[in-house]
């Protein structure tokens, strides 16, 4: 019995997850979910209510709820058809407009014994959260102009039952009472996951990123480095890496305090963003070092670069407070190809820079 129910259980979760993707956001893959469900709890009940329809013998009736039942599982296979945000949007509009007709069509003739207005109250939720607030609303005040012309045009000409007055004011006051309840809760729902999205980036943003110089921190720029090694090996070309330390800086720390140490960090960080390309990148390494990746790029015109970066900082003094922060960096250049993974760039690059340290710092060694 428990594999039965495992069985059924992982089934309702397939059909109800057909259609999502990885490159959908969460709320979108939320909207797909609830399309599939829709489309065939909806499709399911419109065909039983047109079967009971056609042993009665009201074809029109029929024909209608059997035509709304194939709709709505079309919109089900439309998003699985092609996996891409087009679609998806492309079946929950299609979903909405065949829901609104059906309902339209109801009120219009009464349905089973004048039961076709019940229906109405599940146009607000659906259009609203499948249209969202904007969209949802724009859709539901099309829908309701065109269900108050139909009530309420002289002499019940657009009606193919009998309402009283008192009925349909009632029923329009009760439908605009829960297009607003549903509008509220769709707009703080919406607001709410904005919120959410928000403190995520921020979150994702200090998980990647050092909170002083606002450069990627070592564990992004870790993933940086493997994501552009795979790329290398399949274009066959090289990128090299830059280790730069910056030369007393205990000693700057002592002489001017650790504020103008910050400071000497932040600035710097600015400077080498402003002398990097677009497809490259420098990233905090840890203390007052960075690592610099620079794609596409030779062990010669790294260590050329590295030169026109050490020759700067030496010659742009760093103001803190009024006074000239002299600063040096030594560099530690190293080239990664096929056959010398990022480890082994990186501790090359590191034994080169401590060369440099060794040579009497403010210069670059690259062989």
């Amino acid at each position: 019995m428990n594999k039965l129910f495992s069985a059924i259980k992982r089934r309702g979760l397939d059909y109800a997850r057909a259609g999502c993707s990885e490159q959908f956001e969460a709320d979108e893959n939320r909207r797909v979910i609830v399309v599939n469900l829709f489309a065939f709890v909806g499709g399911t009940l419109t065909l039983l209510l047109g079967i009971r329809a056609a042993l009665n013998f009201d074809w029109l009736l029929a024909g209608s709820l059997v035509t709304a039942s194939f709709c709505f599982f079309a919109t089900r296979q439309l998003q699985i058809f092609q996996r891409t945000a087009f679609y998806q949007q492309l079946a929950a509009s299609l979903l909405q407009l065949c829901l609104m007709l059906l309902t339209l069509y109801l009120v219009v003739t009464g349905g089973n014994n004048n039961t076709g207005p019940l229906w109405l109250y599940l146009v607000p939720p659906v259009c609203l959260f499948l249209g969202g607030f904007k969209n949802g609303l724009i859709h539901i005040s099309v829908f309701t102009t065109c269900l108050a012309i139909a009530l309420f045009y002289p002499d019940d000409f657009l009606l193919l039952t009998t309402y009283t007055y008192e009925f349909k004011s009632r029923l329009l006051y009760s439908f605009l009472t829960i297009v607003f309840l549903s509008a509220l809760y769709e707009y703080s729902r919406e607001q709410s996951y904005a919120f959410v999205e928000k403190l995520r980036a921020e979150y994702e943003n200090q998980a990647l990123h050092d909170q002083l110089t606002t450069l990627p921190n070592r564990r992004h720029i870790n993933e940086q480095l493997k994501h552009e090694y795979q790329r290398t090996i399949r274009s066959k070309e090289r990128f090299s890496v830059l280790l730069v330390d910056v030369d007393r800086f205990k000693k700057i720390n002592d002489d001017y305090g650790h504020d103008t140490g910050d400071q000497v960090l932040r600035c710097l960080s600015q400077r080498f963003k402003q002398s990097i390309r677009k497809q490259d990148l420098v990233a905090r390494w840890g203390g007052e070092e960075f690592l610099f990746m620079l794609p596409s790029t030779t062990i010669d015109n790294a260590a050329e670069l590295a030169e026109k970066i050490r020759h700067k900082t030496a010659a742009e003094p760093i103001w803190q407070n009024q006074r000239a922060v002299h600063v040096t960096i030594s560099i530690g250049v190293a080239e990664i190809t096929e056959t010398q993974s990022i480890d082994q760039a990186i501790n090359l690059a590191d034994k080169r820079l401590y060369v440099a340290k060794q040579e009497g710092r403010d210069r670059v060694v690259s062989a």
